[in-house]
């Protein structure tokens, strides 16, 4: 940590010479990586980011940039266009100062694991145990990558605020074949290396596309459906987008002017925690220096809280959630709360309908009014009288968030952390199975 210490002082004394309310936040972040395709490892890799983030402003003016770590020897260049800029900028019309430090903040003691880091051949023997476990469920090609990062971050502000804080995250993310419209996909995310099962993501991949075997067009319409995990925690991406309360001020969020009305399922619950037990994300603090903790966004359908930086909390005069980013405040670890069914109860208690292994490419063509498509791929399946029956292709969910939302029947009870390539707003989710009545499907072709 000396060295992210070494530069927030080194940046904050010449930053603070221009500013009242100033802001510094470092990253050092380390990579690894194991890519695969057609059966086989492609690439191993590793490599560090440097990343500094400045907030700078005077005179209820402001001004944000970031630049690497290497990128110091221009600093002063730099703070003297931010210095000219702030005279040109026009003034905020409210007083937002930083937040002063907290008395208290969360303590997560496992939150950096040094196991992760020991051993970086142990990515090669996962990716080879999850080729392994879908090869041996009857697939023909397995493709995917692990990746290992750990995060060295450190704050500090004129409010008073100085602290550094360390942690890691790990993700597999997996995709297998049968031929090019008979796939499946799985993934699992823990910061503790060990956590991760390529055994079971492997076999979870191979199960949804040995499903979809033979697949044949069906008609648009109105069917219940059972979404997997991963297709859940794509959609829910832009649930937590839109319980920022920059997306409601700024007019993308379907969620505006819904506070303490019914906007899910009473069986749905929502929460953003990145203290929650293996969190991906176990932050203990946020741009601002707010210590972060457990929000309730939805609780058994109710629409419970947006989330909050201390401009977003003055302009609708709320509570400071921990949420921060300097602009928009963000959802750290989207967590539903765990329901009371099985997949295989659910499966059969849709009857008829489909399966949803996976939901990319979503789309909004309205955010206030919530209506939105996405491709329906890796694992779309009909299902008669409780049987999983063949692949289903020609078919892409077009549907209304709230309608969405406020249709869930089941929720399941068996939980995984996820984290992958498809979730647009790159918010790890610990999700389940979700059982929808009456998810619109539209013609894809």
């Amino acid at each position: 940590m000396s060295e992210i210490i070494e530069i927030l002082d080194k940046v904050f004394s010449k930053a603070a010479k221009i500013g009242e309310n100033v802001a510094v936040f470092a990253s050092k972040k380390l990579s690894r990586q194991v890519r695969f395709s057609v059966n086989k490892i492609d690439v191993s890799s590793e490599w560090h980011e440097y990343e500094l983030n400045v907030l700078v402003e005077k005179d209820r003016k402001t001004q944000i940039f970031s630049i690497s770590f290497q990128g110091l020897e221009q600093l002063d260049d730099i703070l003297k266009k931010v210095e000219a800029a702030l005279k040109l900028s026009p003034p905020k019309p409210y007083e937002a100062p930083l937040p002063e430090p907290s008395e208290k903040y969360p303590s997560i003691p496992d939150a950096f694991d040094e196991e992760t880091l020991k051993d970086p051949s142990r990515l090669i023997k996962i990716a080879n145990e999850a080729i392994d476990s879908a090869l041996r469920e009857g697939v023909k090609k397995v493709a995917g990558a692990v990746y290992s990062n750990a995060y060295w971050i450190g704050l500090k502000t004129t409010a008073g605020f100085e602290m550094t804080h360390s942690f890691t995250n790990n993700y597999l993310d997996v995709r297998v074949f049968h031929g090019p419209l008979e796939t499946g996909h799985a993934s699992m995310a823990s910061r503790r290396l060990r956590n991760i099962d390529p055994w079971k993501v492997g076999e979870t991949a191979a199960y949804y596309a040995n499903l979809a075997r033979n697949p044949k067009k069906f008609k648009a319409g109105e069917y219940s459906a059972v979404f997997s995990p991963d297709a859940v925690a794509s959609i829910l991406n832009f649930a937590g987008l839109m319980a920022s309360a920059f997306a409601v001020i700024a007019g993308y969020s379907a969620f505006s002017q819904k506070l303490g009305q019914k906007v899910a399922s009473e069986k749905f619950t929502l929460s953003d925690n990145p203290l929650v037990t293996d969190s991906f994300n176990p932050l203990i603090f946020d741009m601002e220096g707010v210590p972060t903790r457990n929000n309730v966004i939805i609780e058994n359908g109710i629409l419970k809280a947006y989330l909050h930086n201390r401009i977003t909390a003055k302009l609708l005069n709320a509570e400071h959630t921990g949420n921060a980013g300097w602009v928009f405040p963000n959802p750290w670890n989207l967590v539903v709360g765990r329901g009371d069914m099985k997949f295989e109860e659910m499966i059969s208690e849709l009857g008829n309908g489909l399966i949803v292994g996976n939901v990319t490419y979503i789309r909004f063509q309205d955010y206030v009014k919530g209506e939105f498509s996405g491709v329906i791929r890796d694992g779309v399946i009909l299902v008669k009288n409780g049987e999983p029956m063949h692949g289903v292709i020609g078919l892409r969910l077009s549907d209304n968030i709230l309608r969405w939302l406020d249709n869930i029947r089941g929720v399941g009870k068996d939980q995984v952390q996820l984290y992958h390539w498809w979730l647009e707003m790159h918010t790890p989710v610990v999700s389940t199975y979700l059982l929808v009545d009456k998810a619109r499907f539209t013609e894809a072709w």
